[in-house]
């Protein structure tokens, strides 16, 4: 795939030809600095941006050849975000804010779906605060919260940009734990880093820079 941005100041080239293939239930790192190219490959995987040449196939599904009306019902019911800003609803609770995409997505039913989404925060050790508006906890809760929304609709594939990257160096270990025992319960995650002591970590490691992959391995995984 490849991504230009167009602009009178001169034309960028943020991806550049990459040809990438994910297997199912890894953790996928991609990391590289500001600027490499993280942040629109991201963009090209969940649908929210148009690769400028390219395919991208995901279980089946063509996002490039889909309009962006279909891309969105997809991605509602098969991808999970996680952002590093969290972008909760402060003006409603935590667990509304779990619950908003099963609602989106037309599957919320009362009692179901508040068991279920209790149910994650309770995974999460987060549920003591499920009445409470997103704004009057910490940041490393804050970001439970996110991957207990990013869940709720049991997404086989769950992305994330740079979920730890203004958490302390104790609370990202916690939540890089939780996507570890996501991915062992068959999950799909790619994440996105700048962090390059994580790397050896990841099932699969994407390095990029200037939008190019410059490297690339996989672990091999036993069992």
């Amino acid at each position: 795939m490849t991504k230009t941005y167009y602009s009178p100041a001169g034309n960028v080239q943020a991806l550049n030809n990459l040809n990438l293939t994910i297997d199912r239930g890894t953790f996928v790192g991609v990391v590289g600095k500001s600027g490499a190219g993280k942040s629109t490959l991201i963009n090209m995987l969940t649908g929210v941006d148009q690769m400028t040449e390219g395919e991208v196939w995901i279980d089946g599904f063509p996002l490039h050849l889909s309009s962006q009306e279909n891309i969105t019902r997809w991605r509602g019911k098969n991808i999970g975000v996680v952002y590093q800003s969290f972008e909760l609803l402060n003006q409603i609770s935590i667990l509304d804010n779990v619950i908003l995409p099963m609602d989106l997505c037309g599957d919320y039913t009362r009692g179901k779906s508040n068991q279920y989404a209790m149910h994650l925060l309770e995974q999460l050790e987060i549920s003591d605060h499920a009445h409470k508006s997103p704004q009057s906890i910490s940041g490393g809760q804050r970001q439970r919260v996110a991957i207990a929304r990013a869940l709720i609709n049991d997404p086989p594939l769950i992305i994330a940009d740079e979920p730890t990257g203004s958490l302390d160096s104790q609370t990202s270990e916690v939540i890089f734990s939780i996507f570890k025992s996501i991915v062992s319960g068959g999950k799909t995650v790619v994440m996105v880093t700048h962090d390059n002591l994580l790397a050896p970590r990841f099932d699969h490691l994407i390095y990029l820079e200037d939008g190019f992959i410059i490297k690339e391995k996989k672990r091999r995984k036993h069992g």
